[in-house]
């Protein structure tokens, strides 16, 4: 087929961009069209009225993103998702903390907003496809007949570790146009099309969380909203019973902290455990932290066909970190079973896991201790 019958044949093909007004998404519509794709811009309002100056996901993004579709002139659309936000985000992220867990609500928010909900769109505005502006690459195997996710040029940008939950039918219907692009190209590409953010710094901070901190926020939306009562003060305690003082409540802590404790010891002692049962808190030293086994539950398996027990794998318990050998010991459908080659510290109930394999993203679930 020929240049023009494949531009002819691009055109037909209609993709909804899910759009934040960041230079990454920006680009990724500007990429698109500039393919032959017929684009659709969409904004998701996901914050409170209160929190609407937040560094992402405020009016003046959605202003932005605006701005770039007129630019491109492509049509774009707000949608507002506050109570789906909430519901799939903020409340359970708040839940998480009560129960003494360490959440990650980017993972949450791409599984149950970034792409369900934007395929939902989608599906009614007659498109094949869903597109982000995400730092990863989507590869297919027409000799298994899959598709693959994997880890995106730019290592340093590479945000898999957030993308884990995406089945096969979603990637199947997924653009991931800057994959194989670095971060100063994609400048250099906003810059070309003329974008009015294209030196627009990056957010690092969740969206939500605007000026507080997690344990503030916690509680100010717990006693806000009243949908739950902030756990009781309770016994930090040693790993034989001894008690060494008193926490402020679990939502206040996380296993691996050390300062902020309290308490006085002769070495450093690290949160170690947390009951969301009795409230207790168990110290220890940072050798006591170390895990040679971690469980993961919610597990999704990008390629489900492929057999995963007894596999050695890359982890990453936490998005910036050097990912560590596991070997898959026990594959349920509820939950999968990791011995790790060597003993980690710092890993927490409610973060992620994410498998590797190479550069392929095997899949992933919450971590259980």
């Amino acid at each position: 087929m020929d240049e023009l019958a494949c531009s002819q044949q691009r055109q037909k093909q209609r993709v909804v961009v899910g759009m934040s007004g960041g230079v990454d998404s920006s680009v990724t519509a500007a990429l698109l069209k500039r393919r032959g794709y017929d684009v659709i811009g969409i904004t998701f309002q996901m914050l409170p009225h209160e929190k609407e100056e937040s560094a992402c996901c405020n009016i003046h993004t959605i202003t932005d993103a605006k701005r770039v579709c007129s630019k491109l002139n492509l049509p774009h659309y707000t949608i507002n998702i506050r109570d789906t936000f909430r519901q799939h985000v903020i409340d359970p992220f708040i839940n998480r903390y009560l129960q003494g867990q360490t959440p990650n609500p980017c993972v949450e928010c791409n599984r149950h907003i970034k792409f369900d909900l934007l395929l939902q769109k989608a599906n009614e505005l007659g498109a094949e496809f869903v597109a982000t502006g995400h730092y990863c690459k989507r590869t297919y195997s027409h000799r298994q007949d899959q598709y693959f996710l994997k880890k995106a040029k730019d290592l340093h940008k590479d945000q898999t570790y957030f993308l884990y939950m995406i089945p096969q039918a979603q990637l199947a219907r997924t653009l991931f146009p800057l994959g194989n692009l670095l971060k100063p190209e994609i400048r250099a590409l906003a810059h070309q099309f003329g974008l009015i953010n294209a030196n627009r710094p990056e957010s690092q901070d969740i969206c939500f969380i605007t000026k507080d901190s997690y344990k503030d926020f916690v509680a100010q939306e717990v006693q806000t909203q009243d949908k739950a009562t902030l756990p009781p003060p309770g016994k930090i305690i040693t790993t034989s019973g001894e008690i060494l003082g008193r926490h402020q409540g679990i939502h206040t802590l996380t296993i691996g902290q050390r300062k902020g404790l309290g308490i006085a010891a002769p070495a450093p002692l690290y949160v170690l455990k947390i009951n969301p049962i009795t409230q207790d808190v168990t110290v220890g030293y940072e050798d006591e932290l170390a895990t040679s086994f971690i469980t993961l539950t919610q597990v999704t398996l990008v390629n489900p066909d492929i057999p995963i027990l007894g596999k050695r794998f890359k982890m990453k318990s936490r998005y910036a970190m050097t990912p560590f050998f596991v070997t898959v010991h026990e594959h349920t459908p509820d939950q999968v079973v990791l011995k790790l080659r060597t003993p980690q510290s710092f890993v927490a109930p409610g973060q992620s896991g994410v498998l590797y394999d190479s550069d392929r993203v095997v899949g992933g679930g919450i971590i259980t201790l």
